[in-house]
């Protein structure tokens, strides 16, 4: 019998680390996580070491309800690097991608198996030097479209096309002094527009103020919010797909 293909998939998880407190305890928690993860979460303490459990945790979970097949969050191998996403070596190895962000206790994942994708997360606080950081890391068309805007909108349009820069950051496998942050910049598009590379989607969830945006070759259908998975709810976001130019 021959093998269905998988049709693209993108799956984007949120959660916030207070979910960890409705699990049974932390010996229970742990021991999901292979020796690496071990490592890594030993030199943690605090809202830190909790961060980074609920952190696999959902990673390990969210890979287990997203790829084909039958893999439990327990047999997923994952090796931990310096500044980059975890290996999940099955994950990888099937054409699988995925990326991990977090901000102020709220963790998201992307997962994908259309090419590469990336994701970032940031609270909306106020700044008062949000002039000087996009004349710094902007491309010039949003500097001068952010000083157009009132207060507000100022932030809300900063914080989005941040986590977007961020977002194709972690999609190139790149660093934020590449230069990336600069040269992209970012235009709205029809959301049946149809191009063979990466776009850019701006997720806005309700009451949220947090900006969430992933770069891939699909949006997610709905967002997956909670923790653990059996209990967590599915949000419909309002989705803003954005051509992604780079001079």
């Amino acid at each position: 019998m021959p093998i269905e293909p998988i049709p693209p998939t993108t799956r984007v998880f949120l959660c916030h680390t207070d979910a960890r407190t409705s699990l049974p305890n932390d010996s229970a928690s742990r021991h999901l996580l292979g020796a690496s993860e071990h490592e890594r979460l030993n030199r943690y303490q605090g809202k830190r070491y909790h961060e980074f459990l609920q952190t696999r945790l959902l990673l390990r979970h969210a890979l287990s309800s997203t790829l084909p097949g039958t893999v439990p969050p327990t047999r997923w191998q994952i090796t931990e690097r310096s500044e980059q996403a975890p290996l999940v070596h099955q994950a990888v190895e099937a054409g699988w991608h995925y990326s991990v962000a977090h901000s102020r206790g709220m963790i998201a994942i992307v997962i994908s198996n259309y090419g590469p994708c990336g994701i970032d997360l940031e609270y909306q606080r106020q700044r008062v030097n949000i002039a000087e950081l996009a004349g710094e890391w902007f491309h010039p068309s949003e500097t001068e479209l952010l000083a157009t805007m009132a207060d507000h909108e100022r932030t809300v349009a900063f914080y989005r096309l941040w986590t977007m820069k961020e977002a194709l950051i972690k999609a190139k496998g790149s660093s934020i002094f590449s230069g990336i942050l600069a040269r992209a910049h970012f235009v709205p598009c029809n959301p049946t527009d149809e191009r063979e590379d990466l776009y850019a989607f701006s997720l806005e969830l309700p009451k949220a103020p947090f900006s969430l945006s992933i770069v891939c070759r699909y949006p997610p259908a709905y967002v997956t919010q909670g923790y653990p998975l059996t209990t967590a709810e599915k949000i419909i976001p309002a989705v803003t797909r954005y051509i992604i130019h780079q001079s």
